[in-house]
């Protein structure tokens, strides 16, 4: 693949993300600036600018010996991660039904979104999923955003995109949080705060539980990892 000559290091973000996050770059990739820019057809410098965001971002660590590594998830990051995004969402959402945001027009956007889920939420393939989680996101985002608070947005689609590069590397139960959203979407068409709240807390709290065993698996199964490198074609 090869970018055009604009926003390069923009370019490269938004690609290397897609990559983790859809996990064509699992936990433990190492990634050589100069390989994935010949990948991309661009110089080293805007990868390096794109790593150093994909790191603030929580997608990447660094290391002494490797160098930049995509990131791996233990139980204390799951724990960390799901407690951010049940404080963030159940704020945003009550802060949301309080100004009479969740309005007809949120709710045909978070219908779309359901919708487009539904369509990829039961493949069996990394494609499928890989989908699936776009829509996911989108419907999260859409109702963190209705609370109208542009930081808060940020920092949750940031938290969003740690979560979600752990399905890839595990899919889970994952086909059941389709309904989960219609429950969530339903207590919004009824109007009624408590049970809005209420279904989104049993999502969140069932979607930890499932990350939770995702990576238990993961530590299980782990074997002595290879030096794996990132420049994977898209």
């Amino acid at each position: 693949m090869t970018l055009i000559k604009t926003t390069l290091a923009e370019q490269a973000y938004q690609e290397l993300r897609s990559r983790i996050v859809t996990g064509r770059l699992p936990g433990g990739t190492r990634l050589l600036p100069n390989e994935l820019a010949a990948d991309l057809g661009i110089s080293p410098t805007p990868v390096k600018d794109a790593c150093l965001r994909l790191e603030a971002d929580g997608l990447l660590v660094t290391s002494a010996r490797r160098g930049m590594v995509v990131r791996s998830f233990n139980e204390d990051d799951v724990e960390e991660l799901y407690a951010a995004r049940m404080l963030i969402e159940k704020g945003a959402v009550e802060a949301a039904f309080e100004a009479g945001k969740l309005d007809a027009e949120l709710q045909v956007r978070l219908k779309d979104s359901l919708e487009n889920h539904r369509r990829y939420a039961d493949g069996t393939s990394l494609d499928d999923l890989a989908q699936a989680l776009v829509h996911d996101r989108a419907f999260h985002s859409t109702l963190v955003a209705a609370a109208g608070i542009r930081t808060i947005a940020e920092v949750h689609a940031r938290i969003v995109s740690q979560t979600h590069t752990l399905f890839v590397s595990i899919p889970g139960e994952y086909g059941r949080s389709v309904a989960e959203h219609q429950d969530i979407l339903d207590a919004i068409i009824a109007g009624e705060k408590a049970r809005i709240v209420e279904a989104l807390l049993k999502h969140l709290e069932q979607s930890r539980r499932n990350t939770l065993r995702q990576v238990k698996q993961l530590a299980q199964t782990a074997t002595e990892p290879g030096d794996r490198r990132g420049s994977i074609k898209p």
